[in-house]
């Protein structure tokens, strides 16, 4: 097997043929990581907030500050749904939310000390504009913000967030995203 050219990427995606993509997925997984293994991880998406000033026109999911339906989860509620995660087989969390104006550096270091104290499990959360929010909340250059939370237990950024590639685009429908 080899590697799909430009073309033949493109030709796959505007095909839509979902059993073909698998198929040349597997091939590569096969090529990667050879023999008949295959993993997957069990966690659990759990939404810290619903608080965001991004304004971002396409999300239904946010709410301005101080709306009747706002919410930040406490610590308790998180760590209550974490040991769900972890009574049903789970090894990982993803949290995430909005871009809370509120929610600094420490809050989140806290959070991460508190998950860590009490559950082995792996923290995969926050995506990239939350990361640049909280340095901006906490008046602190990024690669600070990352070394902070990774120091208190954060083990990886989740890939999405920050799917608006087109300055132009992101200005018009996302606003306030990174």
């Amino acid at each position: 097997m080899t590697r799909l050219t430009d073309s033949e990427a493109l030709e796959l995606l505007r095909s839509r043929d979902l059993l073909e993509l698998g198929a040349r997925a597997h091939e590569v997984r096969e090529r990667l990581v050879p023999g008949s293994l295959a993993t997957f991880i069990v966690d659990r998406n759990i939404n810290y907030t619903n608080v965001c000033v991004s304004g971002c026109r396409f999300c239904a999911f946010h709410c301005p500050p101080g709306a009747p339906e706002a919410y930040v989860l406490a610590q308790e509620e998180i760590h209550a749904k974490i040991q769900e995660t972890l009574d049903l087989g789970g090894t990982a969390i993803m949290m995430q939310g909005g871009l809370h104006p509120d929610l600094d550096v420490t809050y989140f270091e806290g959070l991460f000390r508190s998950i860590k104290e009490r559950f082995d499990i792996t923290i995969h959360s926050l995506s990239a504009p939350e990361i640049v929010h909280i340095a901006k909340v906490s008046h602190l250059p990024v690669e600070e913000v990352l070394r902070r939370l990774k120091d208190a237990g954060l083990d990886s950024l989740p890939g999405g967030g920050a799917e608006i590639l087109v300055d132009r685009v992101r200005r018009q429908v996302a606003p306030g995203k990174a």
